[in-house]
This record gives structure tokens, C-alpha cells and sequence, in this order.
């Protein structure tokens, strides 16, 4: 069973959080930037993709982190991680860079770090 917080951080998304992800995000030792790569914590979550209206320009996608004018997102249907313009998105453009959350963990390791 989750606190209180995050079950109410939950209960706002429309699609479900892969486990390792959901794992990462309310972990006190989780790591959030990247070199110049950054992901967005869990009580900013909501705001950021609401600053962003995700849901008019991303539609089908989660923002969760951003670099240099470009944002990470996952795929609500499938869960897979990729990074998109964040202007200028379309069905087109987006590049996955893990199918997973350790595969995406470890992209941004590798790519960032």
C-alpha cells in the first residue's frame, strides 16, 4: 500500500507508472540530474506536464524530464521512454531510448553523466 501522497499522486494519472519507475521516482536517494539532462521529481510531475499542456501537444505521452529544448517522456500505452521535441512534437518524432525504466536509467547515465 502507497502514503497517502503518493496514492493521491497516483489516482490523477490516466495510465499506470511501470513498477522500477514508480520505485525510482519516490525514492529518497533517486538522482534527478544528469549533466545537462534533468528529470522532473514527483510532487513537480503533474505541474510540469500541465506547464507544458501534455495533454493537447503530447497526447498518449507523460512528460518526465527534459535537456537542451528536447523532453523525455514515457508512452502511456506501452510504457517505453523516449525523448521528443518539446516544440514540434508529432507522431514522428519521437525516439525511443529505452524500452524499460533500467534501459532508460542507463541511457541517461551513459549519454549524461
Amino acid at each position: 500500500m502507497f502514503p497517502p501522497y503518493q496514492q493521491d499522486f497516483l489516482a490523477q494519472l490516466d495510465f499506470t507508472l511501470p513498477p522500477a519507475y514508480l520505485a525510482y521516482l519516490f525514492a529518497s536517494e533517486s538522482t534527478y540530474q544528469f549533466g545537462r539532462a534533468y528529470l522532473i521529481e514527483a510532487d513537480e510531475l503533474l505541474q510540469f506536464n500541465a506547464d507544458h499542456d501534455a495533454a493537447e501537444f503530447y497526447p498518449g505521452y507523460f512528460l518526465i524530464g527534459a535537456h537542451e529544448g528536447e523532453a523525455f517522456a514515457m508512452e502511456k500505452a506501452t510504457g517505453r521512454f523516449v525523448e521528443t521535441p518539446l516544440i514540434g512534437h508529432d507522431e514522428e518524432t519521437p525516439i525511443i531510448l529505452g524500452l524499460t525504466w533500467p534501459e532508460f536509467l542507463e541511457y541517461l547515465q551513459a549519454e549524461y553523466s
